[in-house]
């Protein structure tokens, strides 16, 4: 069976994530979705429920659409409702998670990508974030769950725009692009919001046919971090976001196995710290783009484009807490670098 992609929605309090799980499940564009919330309560669906799955208590709400409940226990969640697509022939053709608003989305992505039977039946399509315009800024300033909502999303939709004046919204813009560097961000209308608009965006794991778009995205925070230096590192470390942001960039060609052991190393050093990384790494002898991303502890690799005629070169870059810029780039240096033949 084909994997099933999972849309991850956070957003601190407030910002409008039942208005717009809501709009989703009204507007679904006949696809057979599960979305799974936080409580039915919230949502103002309890007179619609029909249950569909006794064991895993999931619910139909109208044609197409159907709900649950998110537990503790995200691999048994995930579980049970893969088995009532595969034993009981429930239709699913998509998940859609609705986290709280204190919560970070890292656990379930790391679920996903690191559970065997998930990463081959579910695929991450996005992490997407939600900001309020008019809090926004306060927020980011103040909990620590708004940045890391921001750090770990692929996509931020500013909502409530119209409450507040344009260079309010750019500052909304800039405090979320200097928290996380390579995340997409636009104005959303949650009054006429469509299902396409937030779903199947697949910003997560990029389709071969987009590596492009991860290319832009690693240049541009090389470009945004100021970066003109090859063997070097840049770091920006936000006192005020308590996210620090680096990049390295090389023109030498890398060896695999020793580029392998630096990552691990930085994953065993910083862990659920190291919240997104990405990277177009240049191998030795090896006429394509190698493509890096990944989440705290989990990481993927796949072939991108080839190399064109112009300069082969690797950038990385990574968003996390606590990043170490010169004990990292000396790693780097020293295990990939220098000993690179």
């Amino acid at each position: 069976m084909k994997p099933i992609p999972v849309t991850i929605v956070t957003g601190f309090l407030g910002a409008g994530k039942t208005t717009l799980l809501n709009k989703i499940m009204k507007n679904h564009q006949d696809e057979n979705i599960v979305v799974i919330v936080n409580e039915y309560g919230d949502m103002g669906i309890d007179h619609e429920l029909v249950l569909v799955n006794e064991e895993e208590r999931i619910y139909q709400i109208n044609s197409g659409c159907m709900c649950c409940i998110l537990r503790d226990d995200l691999v048994e969640m995930f579980y049970g409702i893969l088995d009532a697509r595969e034993k009981e022939g429930l239709e699913i053709d998509r998940i859609i998670i609705e986290t709280s608003g204190l919560a970070e989305p890292s656990p379930i992505a790391q679920t996903v990508l690191r559970t065997p039977r998930l990463s081959e039946q579910l695929s991450i399509d996005s992490i997407i974030t939600l900001v309020d315009a008019v809090n926004g800024v306060k927020q980011m300033h103040e909990f620590v769950e708004t940045r890391e909502q921001i750090a770990y999303a692929d996509q931020a939709f500013i909502t409530k725009s119209e409450e507040v004046a344009d260079d309010e919204l750019e500052r909304v813009e800039t405090h979320i692009k200097n928290i996380n560097p390579l995340i997409a961000v636009e104005v959303l209308n949650l009054d006429t919001v469509k299902f396409e608009d937030v779903v199947g965006l697949n910003l997560f794991d990029r389709a071969s046919g987009e590596i492009h778009r991860v290319e832009e995205d690693i240049d541009a925070m090389v470009e945004r971090e100021h970066h003109h230096h090859h063997g070097h590192d840049h770091n920006h470390d936000h006192h005020h976001t308590g996210v620090d942001t680096l990049s390295i960039v090389t023109d030498k060609p890398l060896d695999e196995h020793k580029l392998s052991t630096w990552i691990n190393l930085i994953i065993g050093e910083y862990g659920e710290d190291l919240m997104r990384y990405k990277g177009i790494i240049s191998i030795h002898n090896f006429d394509y783009q190698v493509v890096l991303q990944g989440v705290n502890m989990a990481f993927k690799t796949e072939m991108g484009r080839k190399w064109n005629s112009d300069a082969r070169e690797t950038k990385i870059v990574m968003i996390g807490r606590h990043l170490q810029d010169k004990k990292i780039t000396k790693l780097f240096n020293e295990i990939v670098l220098e000993e690179t033949k």
